[in-house]
């Protein structure tokens, strides 16, 4: 389709689409803005403009603007919906507005009607010259949908398909990398593809997107036990964050995450580790309920101050751990570091109320509590109130739990005899036995 525009409104949409190439967003928008106020701008011209806007809108992650300009656009002119450019601004604003969604509101209708119009575009427009950039979204919902080994075709369709988008190459063996990180396990291909994401990378484009991909490579590192590299990948991800691009804080947090995950795997450097998860936490938005990444970072931060002996610091950060995730597959493991933290730091009476606390919980699920260091702890714990009679209790089923006969089921075989001790003298005496 022809469309007829004024020699000004086509200079001036010459320059948004400059600003727009340069990444520059804000001036692109404003531009746009001063024209749509313009009293001679007929019907046409407003739809031309509306499409910019929307495309501005979705660089700058606001894709309901962004479909709103589209049905006004629409509106003005419905045949705008038949040009393959269009098809695919609205696919991309569909899908962006499933990826951006808050957690717990997004609406699988848009991946779908994001899906169908992609789907379309490939099956009408073989020729289409951005079928690559097609190809690739596709690969990106179906990847959505955990049907990896579909996307993983898409991916490698757009390889060898027509783009006008230079970085595309880059882009498609990022996300091969990521299938094999995450959905086959297999770091090391992982990083032969995150090799050749950076090697194809185009010289002069914009280096905030290899943020992430250096956040991958140091994941995948750390998946070989190659902390080394993974300190050196995340570190590159840190110099590589664009302070003007617009995600700019997102990426800067998340790089800060993978430096300090990487040096938690450092003995001497907690500090320095517990300093980035920090900054992580600081930059990053603070989530409103459960957050599986949030409760990884306190976690750690937990872990990191137990080795340092910081154990009131470390059972806060293991409680803050279990808020932000409540269902973590470990809770238990947690629990019982919680109530180490307290009984290290001086506090049994919390160590037992936290540990009790574990017992009943298992007891209401009908579950059986198999890690004997809950109850040698919880021994220990009522031993050091002078609660001997429900240490031994303890004491005895942590016994019946210990594998083996090593020096750990000595020394709780030791302790149960030295509470058990305490009773039998206090009863010859005939001394009163302190119970709660």
């Amino acid at each position: 389709m022809t469309i007829r525009l004024s020699p000004k409104l086509t200079a001036a949409l010459t320059e948004i689409d400059r600003h727009l190439e340069q990444g520059d967003t804000k001036q692109a928008e404003i531009m746009i803005a001063r024209r749509l106020r313009r009293d001679d701008l007929d019907s046409t011209g407003r739809s031309v403009l509306l499409l910019r806007r929307a495309r501005v809108r979705l660089y700058s992650e606001k894709p309901d603007d962004a479909l709103a300009d589209l049905r006004e656009a629409f509106a003005l002119g419905p045949s705008l919906m038949d040009e393959p450019e269009v098809r695919e601004l609205l696919a991309d604003v569909h899908f962006a507005r499933f990826e951006l969604a808050p957690l717990g509101f997004a609406d699988r209708a848009d991946a779908d009607h994001a899906l169908e119009l992609y789907r379309a575009l490939i099956r009408e427009q073989p020729d289409y010259p951005n079928r690559g950039w097609v190809s690739y979204q596709t690969g990106r919902v179906l990847l959505s949908e955990n049907q990896a080994d579909e996307a993983v075709e898409m991916f490698r369709a757009a390889l060898n398909e027509p783009s006008w988008i230079a970085s595309l190459r880059s882009l498609c063996y990022e996300r091969l990398g990521f299938v094999e990180l995450f959905e086959r396990r297999n770091p090391a291909g992982a990083l032969a593809y995150f090799a050749q994401a950076i090697e194809a990378y185009p010289p002069g484009e914009n280096s905030g997107w290899l943020v992430q991909l250096h956040i991958l490579r140091s994941r995948a590192l750390r998946e070989q036990k190659d902390y080394v590299g993974a300190l050196d990948a995340a570190r590159r991800a840190l110099r590589a964050v664009d302070r003007s691009a617009p995600d700019y804080r997102l990426a800067y947090c998340e790089a800060h995450l993978a430096v300090g995950e990487a040096l938690a795997h450092f003995r001497g450097r907690e500090e320095d580790a517990i300093d980035h998860l920090v900054r992580f936490l600081q930059l990053s938005r603070r989530p409103l309920g459960v957050d599986v990444t949030w409760g990884r970072v306190y976690e750690t931060i937990g872990a990191l101050c137990l080795r340092l002996g910081r154990f009131d610091a470390a059972a806060e950060a293991f409680d803050t751990a279990l808020a932000y995730n409540p269902y973590h597959p470990l809770g238990d493991t947690l629990q019982l570091q919680i109530a180490r933290a307290c009984y290290d730091h001086g506090d049994p009476v919390r160590a037992a109320q936290t540990l009790e606390a574990l017992c009943a919980a298992a007891d209401a699920e009908g579950d059986a509590i198999l890690d004997y260091r809950v109850f040698s702890l919880l021994g220990d714990s009522y031993a050091a109130q002078g609660l001997y009679p429900r240490a031994i209790e303890a004491y005895a089923q942590a016994l019946a739990l210990i594998p083996g006969s090593g020096p750990e089921y000595a020394a709780l075989r030791q302790a149960y005899e030295a509470a058990l001790g305490r009773v039998q003298r206090a009863t010859s005496m005939d001394k009163p036995v302190a119970a709660r």
